[in-house]
């Protein structure tokens, strides 16, 4: 049986580790364009306090509502997550100009 999903129910699935360890939920997917694969999912944790890098080697199997990946993903593909920094406008401030 095929099973296909859109990234909306990909977002959906919790991401645990083989020894049953919530690791959180696919926020983003990195693409390799050559072969139009999914090189890469990006997870962050449910307190959004860390986020993995998972290959796609790394996955173990899709089940109905969670994506099992080995154990070594949360020792070894931990990103960590720190508060964006500010946005900082670089547009000059428009003038109005007349034409006569």
């Amino acid at each position: 049986m095929r099973m296909r999903l859109d990234l909306k129910q990909l977002k959906q699935l919790s991401v645990e580790t083989e020894s049953g360890q919530k690791l959180g939920k696919i926020y983003d997917v990195v693409f390799e364009l050559e072969g139009q694969i999914i090189a890469q999912y990006l997870v962050r944790s449910l307190l959004h306090t860390k986020d993995y890098l998972i290959s796609r080697d790394q996955v173990v199997r899709f089940e109905e509502k969670r994506i099992v990946v080995t154990d070594s993903v949360a020792k070894e593909s931990v990103l960590s997550v720190e508060d964006p920094p500010p946005i900082r406008a670089s547009v000059e401030p428009l003038t109005m100009r007349t034409e006569k």
